[in-house]
């Protein structure tokens, strides 16, 4: 299929403060449980790299049978399908075998601390690549966001443990996103939509998994009738496919920096589907984190709102 021939800049749409605090609650939220997805699939026997396949390769068919039925090409110009690359190997490839790798010689707290670097990370990056200027109130609530999270992970972190070489590494994970959404900021190309560029990001994404998972030998088919895997699975797909689309929205009309932010709430988030789905109790600070997580968006969010006017 060839891309249809777009302009050379496509206009950025509106930005709306309340909406894309919602869809980051929502994209958070979503995340956030598909920790407690995966453990449940993980704990039923499909390997980790085996999900992250089908997880990707999943959402990405999904989202070419909603392009065809919306009668939408996937541009496939060279332009574009090194950005699918780019994208499927930083944010989705790279990020999550990292990740598979070093939770299993990094205590899940631990891990969870490295991960909500990540909008640090975002912003720094951004300030070297000139996609933000130095705002105190947003960086105050970038440090606050981060501080709220702290709260609920570190009283679990295992300490005295030496795991310098496996922290080390698990940083990976965050860098590869944060590199992802700058990316992503600079490098999107013209004539395609927010639809289309999930699509090929996920698909790239399980191309690039494929062979890790067979030299891996964590190979992994659903069976029919379909059990709990399977359809943990195809939850997890159906999360997949419609956040990555709130992804790429978010980062043009907001920024990668407000983007980043999603980690504080999935991290919340997925305390709180934790204790639904396995009853794992909740402490009284998971309150007060929230009112500090908040707290940190909405300073951002205002600092973005005005940017936007201007």
């Amino acid at each position: 299929m060839r891309a249809p021939a777009g302009p050379a800049t496509a206009p950025v749409p509106a930005y709306n403060p309340w909406l894309a605090i919602l869809q980051l609650v929502m994209v958070g939220t979503l995340w956030g449980a598909t920790f407690s997805i995966a453990k449940l699939a993980i704990t039923q026997g499909v390997p980790p790299l085996g999900y992250g396949f089908w997880q990707s390769t999943g959402s990405g068919l999904v989202l070419l049978a909603i392009l065809a039925l919306r009668r939408e090409r996937l541009p496939l110009s060279r332009r574009h399908l090194l950005f699918y690359l780019m994208t499927g190997g930083l944010g989705i490839a790279l990020a999550n075998v990292n990740f598979y790798i070093t939770i299993q010689f990094v205590p899940a707290g631990v891990m969870a601390v490295v991960i909500t670097t990540a909008p640090i990370m975002t912003f720094v990056l951004a300030l070297l690549f000139g996609l933000e200027a130095w705002r105190w109130q947003r960086v105050a609530g970038l440090l606050l966001g981060l501080a709220g999270v702290l709260m609920l992970v570190l009283p679990s972190a295992t300490a005295g443990d030496d795991l310098s070489f496996w922290i080390i590494l698990g940083f990976i994970t965050p860098l590869a996103y944060s590199i992802n959404s700058i990316l992503t900021a600079r490098l999107r190309p013209a004539g395609g939509s927010a639809l289309s560029y999930a699509c090929g990001m996920m698909l790239c994404a399980g191309l690039l998994q494929g062979p890790v998972m067979l030299a891996a030998g964590q190979a992994w088919a659903p069976g029919w009738p379909p059990g709990l895997p399977e359809l943990a699975i195809a939850l997890q797909v159906a999360i997949s496919a419609s956040a990555y689309v709130v992804f790429f929205h978010l980062v043009r009309v907001a920024g990668p920096v407000y983007f980043s932010q999603v980690g504080y709430v999935v991290t919340l988030t997925g305390l709180c589907w934790g204790f639904l789905l396995f009853d794992e109790r909740l402490e009284a600070t998971v309150y007060l984190a929230t009112l500090v997580i908040f707290a940190g968006l909405a300073l951002v969010n205002a600092t973005a709102a005005r940017r936007r006017a201007a």
